[in-house]
C-alpha cells in the first residue's frame, strides 16, 4: 500500500465484499501527494446506465429536462485528486470508452456544453469479481481493464489476516467514541473478536465495534453466533471472589484468565500473547511467576 501511494499510477484493489478496499483507496490518497486534492468515491453499482454520462461528466443547465442548473461531474470533483471507482464492473462499454478517451488525455466535455475538460486525477478502483474473466467474455473492454489495471493489490479476507484485528479495532473505536463512557476492550473481548470467522470482513467488524459501544456488550449480529459467556457482563467466578487484599486477588484472577486462555489456545504461548495483547516475553514471565506449565496444568 504504501508502495502504490509513493506512485502516481492507477490502482486496481480486488477482494471480497467487506474487506475493507475504500479504506484502503482513501489511506492511499492520503499517504499519496495529492492528499491536499479531494477524494471522490463512487459506487459504480448504484448509478443508472441512462445517467452514467451526467454524473460523471457533470452537465450544463438546460442540457435536458430537469437540468435547472449546471452541475459538476465525479471528474471536475476529482481534479487534482483521486477518483475512487467502487465495483468497477458495473461501467457498461460506452461509458467504458469515454472514461478512456477522459483520463487518456482526450478530455471530456459535459452534457449541453462546448469546452472541453482534461481533469488531473489519479484513479482507484475496486472490485470483488473476477475482472480478467469479464475482459474475457467481453463484459469489460481490454483497453479499459488494462488503463485502470497498473498496480493491483489484493485484499485478504479478515479471517486470513486477523492479526490486523486490533488496530482495525482501534481505528473503529476512535471513529465511533465521542468521548461516552466506553466498555473495555478486555482481553477475553479481543479474544472473542479473533475467533469470529468475520464471512462480512471489516464491514462486518466495524459494524460489531459500533455494536459494542453503543450496548455495551459483544453481539455477533445475524450470524447465529453467541459470544463466549465469560466476555458477557457477569460477577467474578467464585475463586476469584475469595477474600484477601486487593494485589493478592488481582494476582488470582491474572492467574485464571492466563491459564483459561493457554488452555483454549492448546497451549501455543504465541497466540495466547496476541488474544491476551501481552509481548510473548511478558507472558513467559508470568506463567513463570505463577508456575503455570502444560504439565503441571
Amino acid at each position: 500500500i504504501a508502495n502504490a501511494a509513493a506512485t502516481d499510477a492507477n490502482v486496481i484493489l480486488y477482494g471480497e465484499s467487506g474487506t475493507g478496499k475504500e479504506l484502503v483507496a482513501h489511506a492511499i490518497h492520503e499517504m499519496s501527494s495529492r492528499k491536499s486534492g479531494s477524494f471522490v468515491p463512487v459506487n459504480c453499482g448504484a448509478i443508472p446506465e441512462t445517467l452514467m454520462e451526467s454524473e460523471f461528466f457533470g452537465h450544463r443547465k438546460g442540457a435536458f429536462t430537469g437540468a435547472v442548473i449546471d452541475k459538476h461531474g465525479f471528474l471536475d470533483l476529482a481534479d487534482g485528486g483521486t477518483l475512487f471507482l467502487d465495483e468497477l464492473g458495473e461501467i457498461g462499454q460506452s461509458m467504458q470508452v469515454k472514461l478512456l478517451r477522459a483520463i487518456d488525455g482526450g478530455g471530456f466535455t459535459p452534457i449541453g456544453g462546448a469546452q472541453v475538460k482534461t481533469p488531473d486525477l489519479r484513479i482507484l478502483a475496486a472490485t470483488n469479481r473476477d475482472v480478467a474473466e469479464q475482459v474475457r467474455k467481453g463484459v469489460i473492454r481490454e483497453d479499459f481493464f488494462y488503463r485502470i489495471h497498473v498496480i493491483p493489490i489484493q485484499l485478504p479476507a479478515l479471517r486470513e489476516r486477523k492479526e490486523d484485528i486490533p488496530a482495525l479495532v482501534e481505528h473503529f473505536v476512535e471513529k465511533f467514541d465521542k468521548g461516552r463512557n466506553r466498555p473495555p476492550l478486555t482481553p477475553l473481548i479481543m479474544e472473542e473478536l479473533r475467533a469470529h470467522d468475520w464471512p462480512g470482513n471489516v464491514r462486518e467488524l466495524q459494524n460489531t465495534v459500533y455494536r459494542y459501544l453503543t450496548l455495551k456488550r459483544l453481539d455477533f449480529a445475524g450470524t447465529g453466533r453467541r459470544p463466549a459467556p465469560e466476555t458477557q457482563d457477569r460477577p467474578l467466578p467464585e475463586t476469584e471472589t475469595a477474600t484477601g487484599s486487593l494485589d493478592a486477588m488481582l494476582q488470582q484472577y491474572e492467574k485464571h484468565l492466563i491459564l483459561r486462555t493457554l488452555q483454549r489456545h492448546r497451549w501455543q504461548r504465541e497466540r495466547t500473547a496476541d488474544a491476551l495483547g501481552i509481548h510473548r516475553k511478558t507472558l513467559f514471565s508470568k506463567m513463570k511467576k505463577h508456575g503455570l506449565s502444560m504439565e503441571g496444568a
